[in-house]
């Protein structure tokens, strides 16, 4: 929410008071900040700074030995309406109240696994308790899986609840983390000595200046009971058909270029009457055998051509087992023992040598499989952890997903290595030429080229698309399975996302090889900006509650290659429930609450019902299609009707082909003028605001059609150069994490290559006020109105006025074609 116009004072002093108290806190300076936090109590009680500030008390007490007091303070917030606070609250009350010592076991010696005594124990809001039962309904069936999860059950009794010294740093597990365990945490701390845990890990209280990102280790099943087999015939059947669909889409797309080409040179050879220009006879062949041809090579010589492009432009080597093993001796026995236990031979394992976390595989065979793990992984992943990644590709392997996605992703390097290559190669080129006009022409050709490639590369994913996501679920499934270990799976894809997002912010781009085997890895680059920079700024729950709570979501993942990396983490957290372990993220119970069923409605309310809903408005351009049809029907029976008549002036509606092509455009145009006023909404300084990413990210009802208006700053990441002149890798590096943002010429992607001022590309490098329309699907970002510079220079974007002129365009071609008639 943008900020008011004339704060209150009393307002403003109880914040200055909050800052105050939590810094006097941190440098456990405690009669100061009992004096600042109980000022703020009085004054804001009920409000999250007085939330806050009575957390921060709690600590405050308990450090002071004042331990009455902080059980009263706790009693009062466990009353809270607030489940994440009154979670905290019970947890604090029973660390301030700590149960009789245990007897010891009659006939067992004292095990060395038994926690030492701690005393108070600081924790994370929104984190459960060891050793309290997890709360909630029954689950029930999830639909992407199958998967049934036991009731909710506390952690096994053999999970230790690890002692957290203050202030707090992540709790210790021999269960599930070696010695040299990592972390992923800044250095800001909150809490002073004996606190019971950050004062602002809360929902909606979290303040993204203080907190501390740390992990629960929660442990790991020793010998988890298996889960239902799964029912792969369907998927692979899905798979082979996209692949079928990637064909003939790539066909289609060679056909097209080769006529228009053709098409292009006639009209030049006329105009010029040049030889040189004469059309090429090839170009009018059928291009099917050329693709079959292709696809072919391209699917059986997969393994050896992936390894020939990872070579060339990121010098890929082999991964040694010995250094395989002295980062994870669990991977080593996890390759040997599945690979065994399925009968098929160890995959080939191959080193990527950069610093971004990331595995994937590919192959045409299992015995020709290749895994592929960076330096980066083996050095961010914790032993266990790195089992995990690897037992994931093995699942993409045995479920024999990774030859169709091997051959998908090798068809569309096609066009994106000739977009990236003409890019770079163009910049060469003009550095040797002195001419002027030859520099600018040059440049103009090579963008069109670079900008037409990437538009097929594009196109060329969405096939592949709905078995990219679907392979998702099955994999991680499987690796839960192989390692026991789904809260192990679970900080492995948090530390993912995290150094996906770290790499972006330190190369100040996307790298050509994130965006192009986007497919393949474990985590989408499109969430990992958003998620993995927001993650070090609050709580995962938070920032993942979209998307598990969200009605909307799956339509809204049509267009990513992963699905919502919260709906992977909750499945990973039944599981967790499952085998009746701990889970890492409090995501099992989260979710949308089940709605009373309605008597069941007529085919008429449920179409208008759907009609009054955001989701109807949202894809109003391609409902619009199919309702065109409907009036082509009721054009079709009204001729039909003529035609029975002595009235013979419509009759020829009846059958007319023609009006079902133009019908379609004409769909198109209506429904994009039905959203544009929803979508683009005038844009003011009172009304236009000024939200955190976490705070973007906490919104569960938030959809793309709410287009809030917001005005965000920060430094401009991406490439420079033609590579994104139509704005593909523009990012906004802001203080709270990393937002995408869209940019358009008024004039289309077209407009984007004539020579214009201020280019958004211009700007790279720089800090840059952004202002423009929230979009919050799958991903955030924020399509451009303007982008300014601290220099004055300004780039303008027309998302408004390029989705009206594309609107009448296709009115306009949809009348021409009913104009024109059969042919």
């Amino acid at each position: 929410m943008a900020p008011p116009i004339n704060p209150n004072p009393a307002d403003s002093s109880a914040k200055q008071s909050l800052d105050a108290g939590l810094a006097a806190l941190k440098q456990q300076d405690y009669p100061t900040a009992i004096a600042l936090l109980e000022s703020v109590t009085q004054t804001a009680a009920n409000q999250p700074s007085g939330i806050r500030a009575q957390m921060g008390l709690v600590a405050a007490y308990k450090a002071t030995g004042n331990v009455k007091k902080a059980i009263a303070l706790c009693s009062s917030l466990a009353k809270s309406p607030n489940s994440q606070v009154k979670t905290w609250a019970d947890r604090a009350l029973t660390e301030l109240t700590p149960p009789p010592p245990p007897k010891p076991p009659a006939n067992k010696p004292k095990s060395a696994e038994t926690p030492p005594e701690t005393g108070f124990v600081a924790f994370d809001a929104g984190k459960k308790s060891p050793k309290k039962s997890i709360e909630g309904d029954r689950p029930t069936v999830d639909k992407k899986t199958g998967f049934l999860p036991l009731e909710p059950t506390a952690a096994p009794g053999n999970a230790k609840s690890q002692p957290i010294s203050p202030p707090p740093p992540p709790p210790t597990s021999q269960t599930s983390e070696p010695e040299n365990s990592t972390e992923t945490a800044p250095d800001t701390e909150i809490s002073g000595e004996n606190s019971s845990g950050s004062p602002t890990d809360i929902s909606g209280v979290a303040s993204a200046d203080t907190y501390q990102l740390t992990w629960r280790q929660a442990g790991r099943a020793k010998s988890p009971r298996p889960l239902k087999p799964l029912k792969l015939l369907e998927f692979r059947v899905q798979a082979v058909a996209s692949a079928i669909a990637l064909f003939f889409l790539a066909r289609f797309v060679l056909q097209f270029l080769l006529t228009n080409t053709n098409s292009l040179l006639v009209q030049l050879y006329i105009f010029t009457r040049l030889p040189i220009f004469a059309p090429i006879q090839l170009f009018y062949r059928d291009p099917t055998p050329f693709v079959q041809m292709v696809f072919g090579l391209l699917l059986a010589s997969s393994p050896w051509l992936t390894d020939a492009l990872l070579k060339l432009f990121c010098g890929i080597e082999t991964l040694r087992g010995s250094v395989l093993s002295k980062h994870s001796k669990e991977a080593s026995r996890v390759l040997r023992s599945y690979c065994t236990k399925q009968n098929m031979p160890v995959p080939v394992l191959k080193l990527l040598p950069l610093n971004v976390p990331v595995a994937f595989s590919y192959g045409c065979l299992p015995r020709f499989a290749r895994i592929a793990v960076s330096r980066g992984l083996l050095e961010q992943l914790t032993d266990d952890e790195i089992a995990t990644i690897f037992a994931r590709e093995l699942g993409h392997i045995s479920h024999w997903d990774f030859a169709p996605m091997s051959l998908a992703l090798l068809v569309i390097q096609i066009p994106y290595l000739i977009y990236w290559q003409v890019a770079h190669w163009q910049e060469r080129l003009c550095d040797l030429m002195t001419i002027e006009f030859l520099r600018s022409a040059v440049k103009f050709v090579a963008a069109a080229i670079s900008a037409i490639s990437y538009g097929i590369y594009k196109l060329l994913r969405w096939p592949m698309l709905w078995v990219s996501r679907r392979r998702v679920y099955f994999s991680d499934r499987t690796a839960a399975e192989i390692t026991g270990n789904p809260n192990g799976l679970t900080r492995a894809l948090g530390k993912i996302a995290i150094g996906i997002a770290g790499n972006i912010e330190q190369q100040k781009q996307t790298s050509f090889f994130l965006e192009s085997f986007d497919l393949l890895l474990p985590v989408g680059v499109g969430q990992a900006v958003n998620l993995g920079s927001a993650a070090l700024h609050a709580p995962l729950e938070q920032i993942l509650l979209w998307d598990v709570s969200n009605r909307e979501r799956n339509w809204l993942t049509v267009n990513s290659a992963h699905p919502l990396l919260g709906e992977r983490l909750k499945l990973l957290a039944l599981y967790a429930q499952f085998w009746k372990l701990e889970t890492e993220l409090d995501l099992a119970n989260a979710g949308v609450p089940e709605q009373p069923r309605k008597g069941k409605l007529s085919l008429f309310k449920s179409i208008v019902e759907f009609k009054d809903s955001k989701l109807f408005l949202q894809g109003a351009p391609f409902f619009g299609i199919p309702m065109s049809l409907a009036i082509v029907g009721v054009l079709w029976l009204i001729g039909g009707i003529f035609s029975r008549t002595s009235i013979w002036q419509l009759d020829w509606l009846w059958g007319d082909r023609s009006i079902i092509w133009g019908c379609l455009p004409i769909g198109f145009s209506i429904g994009t003028l039905m959203r544009i006023n929803y979508f683009f909404p005038d844009i003011t300084p009172r009304e236009t605001a000024s939200p955190s990413l976490p705070e973007i990210l906490s919104n569960p009802e938030s959809l793309p059609l709410d287009a809030e208006p917001v005005r965000l700053e920060g430094q401009l990441l991406g490439r420079s150069g033609i590579d994104n002149w139509l704005g593909q890798d523009l990012i906004l590096q802001t203080e709270t994490g990393l937002v995408r943002l869209h940019y358009v010429s008024r004039f289309g992607y077209i407009g984007s290559l004539w020579p214009k001022a201020t280019r958004p590309s211009d700007l790279i490098g720089k800090s840059v006020v952004a202002t423009g329309w929230l979009r919050r699907g799958a991903t955030v970002a924020i399509d451009l109105e303007s982008l300014r510079s601290q220099g004055g220079k300004v780039s303008d974007s027309g998302h408004p006025i390029w989705s009206a002129i594309l609107a009448f365009a296709a009115a306009f071609w949809g009348a021409y074609i009913i104009i024109q008639g059969p042919r």
